[in-house]
């Protein structure tokens, strides 16, 4: 650390800061400021505009007994990428360890000799309070003094900290005292920066490591990867899901976008977590959860949403009693989160006490990504029960191919868009072919025995369309299916789908002759079945 010798206007290098008092500025930069390299020479210095704020720095701390000054303007060695780096990691610790920090508000206008200092945090807008850096300085310093445009004293944090924390939104607590930082949520503590506004995009995510007590390194040029990374490291320390209860910024993120991946792309995507308290819940529902290369992994219990995906809840509760979560999408071995551009609320904590589920969520999306899900997502074929009659139960028995069968949504993924992306242009669309076996019960008792055979066959137009069709084992026309499933269900390969379609197109394209369904009737991708007076249909293929 450099420190500015108030007597001598030197630059003394100290190795153990915490062995010395002094004190430390903080301020708005403008064009014109001294530089480490500049204030070598104090007749270059002198000659810039921002060397009178580092001499009447240096002045109030002499007279109050200070040897020394930190200005960050010329006390960072900014052509040393080491130097820069361990400067900004340890700027928190030092404007917390110094004895006072000034705070000078470049545009707060002088008061007239004589006349009475006005509301100037009610009646104003200062740049001091729109800078990202200022807002560790705010909260850093144990004392921290205003002072307006000719450095006339207009109040402490202490006897103004109403009125801070009134138009920052930052807790008073904080304010008083820096260690209460570390019990207030990520959330809210993300939304004191969803205002502010630093010149470089990497600092807005810089500027906020010593409010999460983060260390990690600097790489300008990154861009928006900086702040990713700063959630990443938050997510090492901090088991506290309202790092996930953002809301995307349109500007950023258009509303048509509708997936992402968890993690936000600034801290203006937290601009409504003002209110988001801390919540302890003795049943478990905050999970624990960690960064992979497959995303973020955690166990958690999961809710169902009203549109076929579901909810995840965030251990974070409004001022209003309202428990947030966020919209998930199953997407292939993984989730991502859906509509981005809202949060889940609810008071009823039921929602999320079904079964608890391992889950990998992505941790980014691009606009190219957004586009390949809404192809797989239109590329499932769902298989739904619709039991309509009373005492009537489902007993599932076998889903075949396993790996391609989603339990939680009822659909089967086709890979149809992953062929398709393969092979843009070229019009290619895969073959699919599975079955979903299951017991039909009546008050306990066994009925029968179905299977559910769906697949993309191509029709007499030469289109490809979804199928399903179900058979029953009391029909004896359907005993070679059955025979073929329990012959050859548990071999490996594609034998057993290859001889079930090729049954299929023998039962149902009889006619054409050429392998293709005559099937006109064939539309969308939902299959529901309805039981009831022992028997049970399936309705054609509806749209979702």
């Amino acid at each position: 650390m450099w420190l500015i010798n108030t007597a001598t206007l030197q630059l003394e290098e100290v190795l153990e800061p915490r062995k010395k008092r002094y004190a430390i500025l903080s301020h708005t930069w403008e064009k014109d400021e001294v530089s480490f390299q500049e204030f070598a020479d104090l007749q270059i210095a002198k000659k810039k505009a921002g060397f009178d704020k580092i001499i009447k720095t240096c002045q109030m701390a002499s007279s109050r007994g200070l040897e020394y000054a930190w200005i960050d303007t010329c006390c960072i060695d900014k052509t040393s990428s080491a130097e820069l780096s361990e400067a900004i990691n340890s700027m928190f610790e030092w404007y917390k360890q110094s004895d006072v920090c000034f705070a000078f508000v470049a545009d707060l206008l002088p008061v007239a000799r004589g006349g009475a200092l006005p509301d100037w945090l009610t009646h104003g807008q200062y740049r001091w309070f729109t800078r990202g850096w200022t807002l560790q300085e705010l909260i850093a310093p144990k004392k921290l003094e205003f002072f307006d445009s000719t450095w006339r004293f207009r109040g402490d944090k202490v006897t103004l900290r109403a009125k801070l924390s009134q138009i920052t939104g930052i807790d008073m607590s904080a304010l008083v005292d820096s260690a209460y930082l570390s019990g207030i949520p990520v959330g809210r503590k993300m939304s004191w920066a969803s205002t502010r506004k630093t010149t470089r995009i990497e600092d807005i995510a810089y500027c906020l490591l010593g409010i999460f007590d983060i260390n990690m390194p600097l790489i300008y040029g990154e861009g928006v990867k900086a702040f990713f990374r700063l959630q990443e490291e938050i997510a090492k320390q901090y088991n506290d899901l309202s790092l996930f209860s953002w809301v995307a910024n349109s500007e950023r993120a258009p509303e048509s976008q509708l997936f992402r991946g968890i993690l936000a792309y600034s801290p203006s995507e937290f601009a409504h977590c003002g209110d988001i308290v801390a919540y302890d819940d003795y049943r478990g529902i905050n999970p624990e959860f960690s960064l992979t290369n497959n995303g973020f992994r955690m166990e958690a219990n999961l809710g169902l949403g009203a549109t076929g995906g579901y909810v995840l809840a965030l251990d974070g509760v409004t001022l209003s009693r309202q428990w947030l979560g966020i919209y998930l999408r199953k997407i292939g071995s993984g989730y991502v989160r859906q509509y981005p551009h809202k949060l889940y609320s609810t008071s009823d904590l039921s929602i999320w006490s079904g079964e608890r589920t391992i889950l990998y969520i992505r941790k980014s999306l691009g606009n190219k990504e957004n586009g390949q899900i809404l192809t797989e997502l239109a590329s499932r074929i769902y298989i739904r029960y619709l039991p309509i009659k009373p005492y009537y139960s489902i007993e599932d028995t076998i889903s075949f191919p396993e790996a391609l069968w989603i339990s939680h949504g009822t659909y089967f993924l086709t890979m149809e868009s992953a062929l398709r992306l393969a092979t843009p242009g070229r019009g290619f669309h895969p073959l699919f072919t599975g079955f979903k076996g299951f017991n039909i019960k009546y008050q306990g008792a066994h009925v029968c025995s179905c299977l559910l055979i769906c697949g993309i066959f191509p029709n007499i137009q030469g289109d490809t369309r979804p199928l399903a069709v179900i058979y029953m084992d009391k029909d004896p026309s359907t005993k070679d299916v059955f025979e073929v499933v329990e012959r050859r269900q548990h071999e490996r390969g594609g034998t057993l789908l290859a001889e079930i379609r090729q049954l299929i197109l023998s039962k149902h394209a009889p006619i054409t002759g050429n392998g293709v369904l005559a099937w006109e009737h064939v539309r969308g991708r939902v299959t529901e079945l309805i039981m009831g007076n022992h028997c049970i249909s399936c309705l054609a293929m509806t749209h979702t």
